[in-house]
């Protein structure tokens, strides 16, 4: 029975270890890290007060007072950018935790229970899926009111049944492997079994979808933002911060618009990345599922 769990999980370790010799997926990881740190440790070197307005600099080019120029109202664009990516980046982190929390246990129950538990949970999160994630996003910014918290609660109930799909097809794989079935012939109780022996093997498969939730969700974040339904002012935050830069973009005051979105473009291609590499190293099957 050992060495027949050491087989199963042999080819994820292997993939481990190639992970830490990709150079792609290294950079990656690396850019993304000094992005976070930038964004942690931007404030306390940068200390500009990002809603504070100053009438006589608005519309300011970049210069060493402002680096990336001021808005309409006077704002610094620095302080706005960091404090905006905080906002969108840190939206997107609590989908992806409430996403893999709610879809981990559906997922595990569907899987493991089988029957009217997984007819029912499936009927669920394919009537849940009916719907792209900013159209019932929106729809939880109409039911409650415009703002951060009804986007992230529509865009976490969407992203769940992304994990739920792919966790329920990987409990079934495990569960037909014999070092379970030999588990369960010795009396082990379906409890121990998934918490023992299934669950720490569906570890990868979480990491990856949650890095593609994440990615999908900063999108989503921004649009609804660009729409006005995302953070409401004075609150920064990157795609309400291109709505408000676009009608100047054309008239030679381009660094509103371009700076929230390059932040955003290297944000989403570098966890796009990571998604996509890891997958291929630590997904051989080609099991795991992309979040649209």
């Amino acid at each position: 029975m050992a060495a027949t769990a050491e087989a199963a999980i042999s080819v994820p370790r292997s993939r481990r270890r190639a992970s830490k010799r990709d150079p792609v997926l290294v950079s990656a990881v690396a850019g993304l890290a000094l992005l976070v740190a930038a964004l942690l440790v931007g404030p306390w070197l940068w200390r500009h007060n990002p809603d504070s307005v100053d009438l006589a600099t608005q519309l300011a080019p970049p210069s060493p007072a402002h680096p990336l120029g001021t808005d309409d109202l006077g704002r610094d664009m620095l302080a706005r950018v960091l404090s905006g990516a905080r906002t969108s980046l840190g939206a997107g982190l609590i989908v992806v935790a409430a996403g893999a929390v709610l879809g981990c246990v559906t997922g595990l129950l569907a899987g493991a229970l089988g029957g009217y538990v997984d007819t029912v949970l499936t009927w669920l999160t394919n009537s849940i899926l009916c719907f792209p994630a900013i159209m019932l996003a929106m729809a939880f910014v109409m039911a409650l009111k415009p703002g951060i918290t009804a986007v992230v609660i529509g865009l976490s109930i969407h992203s769940f049944p992304w994990y739920m799909r792919t966790l329920r097809g990987e409990v079934l794989r495990i569960s037909s492997l014999d070092f379970v079935k030999s588990t369960d012939a010795i009396g082990a109780t379906r409890t121990r079994i998934l918490t023992r022996h299934i669950l720490p093997h569906l570890v990868s498969t979480i990491v990856l979808q949650m890095a593609a939730v994440f990615g999908a969700s900063v999108l989503s974040l921004a649009a609804l933002g660009f729409l006005g339904m995302g953070a409401q002012p004075p609150t920064a935050e990157l795609g309400a911060m291109i709505t408000g830069g676009q009608q100047f973009f054309l008239t030679g005051q381009w660094w509103m618009a371009a700076f929230p979105g390059l932040v955003l473009l290297i944000a989403v291609t570098l966890t796009t990345v990571i998604a996509d590499r890891a997958r291929e190293l630590l997904d051989p099957r080609g099991e795991y599922v992309a979040a649209d």
